[in-house]
């Protein structure tokens, strides 16, 4: 009897504590910061290109992903309102460390799903499209800049190679005279 009831509270403990780790918060999704989000911009450069191209999220959240390898252990969705698009980010692990950066996902957010995030955006530098119309110019206008900026340093490499083609030749031309 005594093993009995030994046996039974070692199995209640076991059930126990796996119901606990699976109600842990770090299974739950959390929405992310402004900071928070730039953090995991920083460690996934899929997600950082993506969101330089269409800038800030309404909402940003954190989901967990996997306690097992490839995958990290989490994903970032992000949620832009006016596209209703859900679009989700994650990193897989090759060779002991995080280096594959993918977008898992992308997917239409329904009416309910929208209804609900829409409590929760935060607003970006204003609101509506004249603001990410105005977003989307200024990252054009850096991108022009960092572009016209490559050209120069092109330029100036060509300028350089013809000089030097130019001393050869002209190196090559009194070596024959000779």
């Amino acid at each position: 009897m005594r093993r009995g009831v030994v046996w039974l509270v070692g199995v209640v403990c076991l059930v126990a504590g796996a119901g606990i780790g699976w109600a842990h918060p770090v299974h739950e999704a959390r929405e992310l910061t402004d900071e928070e989000l730039v953090t995991e911009m920083n460690h996934n450069a899929a997600l950082s290109a993506y969101i330089e191209r269409n800038g800030m999220p309404d909402v940003a959240e954190r989901h967990f992903l996997s306690s097992r390898r490839p995958w990290d252990d989490h994903e970032v969705a992000l949620y832009y309102l006016e596209t209703r698009t859900e679009i989700a980010f994650a990193r897989a692990w090759i060779l002991g460390s995080p280096s594959v950066h993918v977008e898992r996902y992308e997917r239409a957010l329904s009416d309910e799903e929208l209804a609900a995030l829409a409590t929760r955006a935060r607003r970006h530098g204003g609101s509506g499209p004249a603001a990410r119309a105005e977003a989307a110019a200024e990252r054009a206008e850096a991108a022009a800049t960092r572009v016209e900026a490559a050209a120069v340093s092109v330029e100036q490499a060509a300028d350089r190679a013809e000089s030097i083609t130019a001393k050869m030749e002209r190196g090559f031309h009194r070596a024959l005279q000779k």
